[in-house]
């Protein structure tokens, strides 16, 4: 049918106007800036990864765009086999320095993955926050300090680990955690284990890496401060051991009561707790780190599983009254089970960290697309950032103010990780 004259042309104008309309909001978008991820997102390894991507994920969609450009995700999985791997973890951080829409990286998880990454990304001025590496060779220089029995301080090159200065090639720091160290972790767990389950002897073992090795270290060293002894020390191959149970054994014959491991479920944590049965009573605790804090222990330890205690090297977001609707939005837009870890929280305030620093760098850009650098500054400026773990600020290193350490115990039928209580060592 066809319009009179009158109609037809304010048919024709309103369509001008709707095209003109629809143009000018295509202008307002200047473009898309990615956050990288790097995350151990497969095999054993996803039971960490996963739920940590997917806290980058809730706070890209609910920050939308920023200052007119759409903020996205471009996450790469740096475990091999299975299992986390530094040189993966090298070769993403490479191919997102090559990515000019990269302007940050949250990640990545393990600490010797980090340790591959962070003098790359420093060369590229790139800013990356970590929201669970805890080694503390990242960010000082001393290994175990006097305050945890040492005659002396031991520096990361005592140790034999890289010191913070030699990742850094330009000698300016981009690299940033909101996850608190091991020299805290690692005490934390050891005081809880002396004081409160009045464990005197123990067997220390460790996968030998840079998170597992250094953890058992601090842990070993606060609790013979304490008064404990460590019957037996041992750190594994793990990719080529399979049986523990000889460790195990010998623990049990010089007098422990308990084990701790330090590692990651990835690394066979959990499958030295299941071949504890029999050996150690089904009460006796088994303990670790954040490494151990996951579904896939559970699993690994099998009908083993109650009784192990693990350290978290944050608060519990679920703990925080103001954090809560965060996380209830975050369990409607992910609501399995396992979508949610000790680690989503964390990696959610990464993320708002990141893109807060974007947005102001591009205001002091005159609203144009920002350096690297500029938010690499942005963010080394956060200063009480309120997010679900309460305020974070940054100090010189890079770490966080937050000097918080969480302890889960794994109870129940089915057996399920249960908070039990933090230790707040700014307030020691």
């Amino acid at each position: 049918m066809k319009l009179p004259k009158l109609l037809a042309g304010l048919a024709l104008a309103s369509m001008v106007l709707a095209a003109c309309g629809t143009s000018s909001a295509g202008n307002t978008n200047k473009g898309t800036i990615n956050i990288g991820v790097d995350l151990p997102e497969s095999g054993a390894e996803a039971s960490n990864g996963i739920p940590t991507l997917n806290g980058v994920k809730y706070a890209v969609q609910t920050a939308g765009s920023v200052e007119g450009y759409t903020i996205k995700v471009k996450n790469l999985d740096d475990a091999v086999n299975g299992v986390h791997d530094p040189q993966k973890g090298a070769q993403n951080m490479q191919a997102f320095v090559a990515d000019t829409s990269v302007l940050g990286v949250v990640g990545p998880f393990n600490s010797n993955v980090a340790r591959a990454e962070i003098p790359i990304s420093n060369r590229a001025k790139l800013a990356q926050i970590s929201p669970a590496n805890t080694n503390q060779c990242l960010t000082k220089n001393i290994y175990i300090p006097t305050t945890l029995g040492a005659p002396k301080d031991i520096t990361c090159k005592d140790a034999g680990i890289l010191a913070p200065a030699d990742l850094r090639p330009t000698g300016v720091n981009n690299y940033f955690r909101v996850a608190t160290t091991d020299d805290l972790q690692g005490p934390a767990m050891a005081d809880y284990a002396y004081d409160t389950l009045k464990v005197t002897k123990l067997g220390v073992a460790s996968d030998n890496e840079v998170y597992g090795k250094g953890i058992a270290d601090t842990f070993s060293a606060e609790f013979k401060n304490k008064g404990g002894t460590i019957v037996k020390r041992q750190d594994f191959n793990t990719k080529s051991t399979n049986d523990f149970r000889g460790f195990l054994q010998s623990a049990k014959g010089a007098g422990a009561t308990a084990i701790y491991f330090g590692g990651t479920d990835s690394n066979k944590g959990c499958i030295v707790r299941a071949q504890a049965k029999g050996i150690f009573a089904a009460d006796s605790p088994y303990m670790g780190g954040d490494g151990l804090q996951t579904g896939q222990c559970l699993k690994d330890a099998a009908d083993n599983a109650a009784g192990i205690y693990a350290a978290v090297a944050a608060p519990n977001a679920e703990q925080i009254p103001e954090s809560k609707s965060i996380i209830d939005g975050f369990k409607k837009a992910f609501p399995n089970k396992d979508d949610f870890g000790a680690y989503s929280m964390p990696a959610y305030d990464c993320a708002k960290i990141l893109i807060e620093a974007i947005r102001k760098a591009i205001k002091a850009n005159n609203g144009n697309m920002p350096t690297r650098d500029a938010v690499r500054q942005q963010v080394a400026n956060t200063k009480d950032f309120t997010g679900t773990l309460g305020k974070t600020t940054f100090d010189e290193n890079g770490d966080t103010s937050l000097k918080i350490i969480s302890i889960y115990q794994a109870k129940g039928s089915p057996v399920d990780w249960s908070w039990v209580t933090q230790i707040d060592f700014a307030k020691k």
